[in-house]
């Protein structure tokens, strides 16, 4: 029996050590995990970044950030939205499950433009200044590739199969096609002046870039590379579109307004008044919702894409940009 009992008292203070050592934040996480749709807005002019519940359309957290945050890309898979700050060279990484930026990035750049792949395995950013793209190792941010491209490079796509990064550089009004294996320069497609926000459709099959000079948006085919230039509003900036094809939104920052577009017709369909300087533009796909970053009203619009109306306008921070893909579905 005395034997028996030091083997318990030993098993006993084993697991309550295991215990111990386990951080308090994997419990709470367990507890309470975040979920639901959280929009994640970078503020340029006050260096914060505001967080959305989409469900509620409240702003339910303000971090703070490195200088002059522009770009946004974020990740379900790895709980994480990545964070570019133009001025002070620095990519942020904020774990979404607790809102806290966790890690800090020094970029030997000027980082504009952020995508992920569709595995999150690779962060691609672009640097403004330097005319190149790094890809960056998510879980091991020291390894980073880079490829030079065309002059000014701004917004990325990733393709849904991963095969191909899509970059719009804007001083050279074409569009690189890179290979992400190789990190080679495939294709360059020649669009209208000053491509800066691109999308691709969750298909594959079209690709949009919105031409800021041109005052239109050029639609792609993927496949045969076949383009039609669609006119937009003065001096258009982003897009976005819904994930049955149908529908195109299209930021006008000089019209404080969204162009709709009818993907199957190539026609316009409306004009939605917003804030002042609409730039970036995501979609809430599960609430049929778009959200445009006013970055001269410091705002949010929120548009039922459903009956393509305004439903609310959020405050948020200065100069409200947003720009990429900035809407997480937890």
């Amino acid at each position: 029996m005395k034997t028996l009992s030091i083997k318990f008292i030993k098993i006993i203070q084993f697991i309550a050590v295991v215990l111990a050592c386990l951080p308090f934040s994997a419990y709470a996480a367990s507890a309470e995990p975040i979920q639901g749709s959280f929009a994640y807005i970078t503020n340029q002019g006050d260096d914060t970044v505001s967080v959305i519940d989409t469900a509620k359309n409240q702003v339910t957290s303000t971090i703070k950030v490195s200088k002059a945050p522009v770009g946004v890309a974020v990740s379900a898979k790895l709980h994480r939205a990545y964070i570019s700050n133009v001025e002070s060279q620095e990519i942020s990484i904020i774990d979404t499950q607790n809102n806290n930026v966790i890690e800090t990035l020094k970029i030997n750049g000027s980082p504009v433009g952020l995508a992920l792949s569709p595995d999150s395995k690779t962060l691609y950013v672009a640097d403004w200044f330097a005319n190149k793209v790094l890809a960056i190792n998510t879980q091991h941010t020291d390894y980073v590739r880079e490829v030079n491209v065309g002059d000014a490079p701004a917004g990325l796509t990733v393709s849904p199969n991963g095969r191909w990064l899509y970059v719009a550089n804007r001083d050279s009004n074409d569009i690189a096609i890179i290979s992400t294996k190789t990190l080679k320069i495939n294709k360059r497609i020649k669009v209208g002046k000053h491509p800066f926000g691109i999308l691709i459709s969750i298909s594959g099959r079209l690709l949009v870039s919105v031409n800021v000079k041109e005052d239109n948006v050029s639609i792609i085919d993927t496949k045969t590379y076949a383009q039609q230039k669609i006119k937009v509003g003065y001096h258009p900036y982003c897009a976005a579109m819904t994930n049955d094809e149908k529908t195109l939104y299209v930021t006008n920052t000089q019209d404080d307004n969204v162009t709709v577009i009818d993907v199957e017709s190539r026609k316009v369909i409306g004009t939605i008044e917003v804030g002042s300087t609409p730039e970036g533009v995501s979609i809430d796909q599960a609430n049929h919702r778009a959200y445009v970053a006013n970055w001269g009203s410091n705002n949010i619009s929120v548009i039922d894409t459903t009956t393509n109306q305004l439903i609310t306008t959020i405050k948020t921070g200065e100069k409200s940009r947003a720009f990429g893909q900035f809407i997480l579905h937890e």
